[in-house]
């Protein structure tokens, strides 16, 4: 596991993920091998936030995410705790290495229970419930799952991205497991990052599971951390420089991610306009739009701004925004 201080730079969409996990299974990792690390990851990670805890409940999903919750449920049964799989996703319907994971927590002896409305939890919370293949809105008895996490006043952990978090926007369409850890695997999602991700996360924790540092150099990313050596340093100004040296901004907006940067533009004519800048050059994409903010277009182009926002956001609430540019 690394700390934020060493993470990589790249953030990746979630479909970028899928393709570099593709890569290294090519290269001749096994998919269950893959899934094995990112178990073992969690479960470090778990038994370092809370050692003394004792008792662990996995909510399993129909997939690969499922299929690192049973692994974690094999891995605290073998270390003795307290373990039960309530199975929100039917596992006898999972296959490939899903099933092979649900196959050890059986031989371990994990109690492995139907997910219900009155099911009782115990301990440590996993999400192991849709991860990253997340998208529009939850159905019903997953989200009866999340509220029940959500109320039941004990610890979460989030396997890879908390269930109901958009991991290409970072948006959450209506609810969502607030985690008070995630363990995140091979590549950094940008949905992580973004929009309401702070909220929902808890504290990250990064494991790149091995990955071959070529394979991952060759993985195309749709954006990078601004962090430490990364960010560029500010050029020495004059000591005689003052407003009327340094008074054109240009300021570049999109759809992509409005949560981040939309918010920032509603009110950022007036804002500059206070600031004393003479002039502000706006970009605002996919639509091209050009302006120069000055005294005779300033109504104008903040009318726009609040506009673009408003339809933005819709787009963001919706949680289908596709990430389509990769670096």
């Amino acid at each position: 596991m690394r700390n934020d201080h060493d993470w990589p730079l790249p953030l990746y969409s979630a479909a970028q993920v899928r393709e570099l996990d593709a890569r290294l299974i090519a290269a001749g990792t096994p998919g269950f091998e893959l899934m094995q690390r990112a178990a073992h990851a969690a479960w470090r990670a778990l038994r370092q936030r809370w050692p003394q805890a004792g008792a662990v409940t996995v909510l399993a999903g129909a997939g690969n995410n499922a299929g690192d919750g049973y692994l974690i449920a094999e891995l605290a049964q073998r270390a003795g705790w307290a373990v039960r799989v309530l199975a929100v996703g039917a596992p006898e319907r999972l296959q490939g290495d899903a099933a092979l994971a649900r196959d050890a927590a059986q031989a371990a002896g994990v109690a492995i229970e139907a997910w219900h409305s009155g099911a009782e939890l115990r301990g440590v919370l996993v999400d192991a419930l849709l991860g990253t293949g997340f998208a529009g809105e939850l159905r019903t008895h997953y989200a009866q799952a999340v509220e029940a996490i959500n109320s039941a006043g004990l610890p979460v952990l989030a396997v890879d991205i908390p269930t109901g978090l958009h991991a290409d926007s970072g948006c959450v369409a209506e609810l969502a497991v607030r985690a008070d850890l995630t363990v995140t695997f091979i590549g950094l999602k940008i949905g992580l990052f973004t929009g309401d991700a702070p909220d929902w996360v808890g504290e990250l924790v990064f494991d790149d599971l091995q990955a071959e540092p070529e394979l991952v150099a060759q993985q195309s990313f749709v954006a990078r951390r601004l962090a430490g050596s990364a960010v560029p340093p500010l050029a020495p100004r004059a000591r005689t420089a003052h407003k009327g040296s340094f008074g054109h901004v240009l300021v570049i907006g999109g759809d992509h991610d409005p949560v981040s940067q939309g918010k920032r533009l509603r009110d950022l004519a007036e804002a500059l306009r206070r600031a004393g800048l003479k002039d502000v050059e706006l970009k605002v994409y996919p639509d091209g739009r050009h302006e120069l903010l000055n005294e005779s277009n300033r109504d104008e182009v903040t009318t726009y701004l609040r506009d673009w926002l408003d339809r933005a956001l819709a787009r963001s609430r919706a949680c289908t925004h596709p990430i389509e540019e990769p670096v």
